[in-house]
């Protein structure tokens, strides 16, 4: 008998609903349904995006969590895990696309590792429709020490990819309010906390990327986070002091730099030809 499993998802006002309505279009026509969808409402989120949500609820057994004020997305998930059921839960963002085989092969990955606690797989990125040419993924590391390796450098996992135990991921303190790096800072705490890891070398998810990616990925917010989540790393002896300065070497300017430049050094030395 397979496991069952959530799905935690958060959405903000901010969230494009036609982009929503896709993501949980491509959750319904995946091989394997989730027994239940936590989608955590970050604040107000308008008419249109809870009419889409209302549109699938009876279909993929949305429980809707309504916080009064936005939380931000940390702190948001956190509650959403709260309430999730089951032990293994997948991620995922309001405004990517599965894969229709994502969760078979993930429950199937979880039967061949029963000793993973965290694990992730590739996406194939796209602009605005994944019939396109997909233009990259992310190199990855699959096996357990390789992928410890790569995080001390960079995020190990396409977040929107991942399924974790819920108890592993609250043994580790859970989703804490690391800006804009809710996600790294939490599998470098389960890494430090003894779990074991994995990743999927085939894509599981559409990534939605395109230039509007490329402009959130820079400014002094995003220095800001870098820099408060590498001093983090530092601090739990996860990187030493020469990394922690080469890594705020190589990673800041690429945040500073004019979006045309950044979005350069993405395509031809962060991703890979798909």
């Amino acid at each position: 008998m397979r496991p069952k499993f959530s799905v935690l998802m958060a959405v903000y006002f901010k969230d494009d609903p036609a982009y929503l309505r896709q993501a949980l279009a491509s959750i319904e026509k995946n091989t394997v349904l989730p027994d239940e969808i936590v989608l955590v409402e970050d604040g107000p989120i308008g008419l249109h995006l809870r009419e889409v949500i209302d549109e699938f609820r009876s279909h993929l057994n949305i429980k809707s969590i309504s916080l009064v004020k936005n939380q931000g997305l940390g702190l948001a998930l956190n509650v959403g895990l709260t309430k999730c059921i089951h032990e293994w839960v997948a991620r995922f963002d309001a405004d990517d696309v599965c894969i229709p085989e994502r969760f078979e092969a993930q429950l199937r990955y979880i039967g061949e590792h029963p000793h993973v606690g965290v694990f992730g797989a590739q996406v194939l990125e796209f602009d605005s429709d994944t019939r396109e040419h997909h233009k990259s993924k992310r190199p990855l590391a699959c096996e357990h020490n390789d992928i410890v390796k790569f995080a001390k450098s960079r995020n190990p996992f396409n977040h929107m990819t991942v399924m974790f135990k819920k108890s592993a991921v609250q043994a580790a303190g859970g989703y804490q309010s690391d800006y804009l790096y809710e996600d790294y800072c939490l599998w470098v705490r389960m890494i430090l906390s003894g779990i074991r890891t994995g990743n999927i070398n085939i894509p599981l998810v559409y990534a939605r990327a395109g230039e509007n990616m490329y402009r959130r990925r820079g400014g002094w917010a995003y220095v800001k986070g870098e820099f408060r989540a590498q001093l983090k790393f530092l601090q739990w002896n996860f990187i030493t002091p020469l990394l922690f300065v080469r890594n705020i070497i190589v990673r800041i300017p690429v945040r500073l730099a004019p979006q045309g430049v950044r979005s350069r050094i993405y395509k031809r030395l962060l991703r890979m030809k798909a």
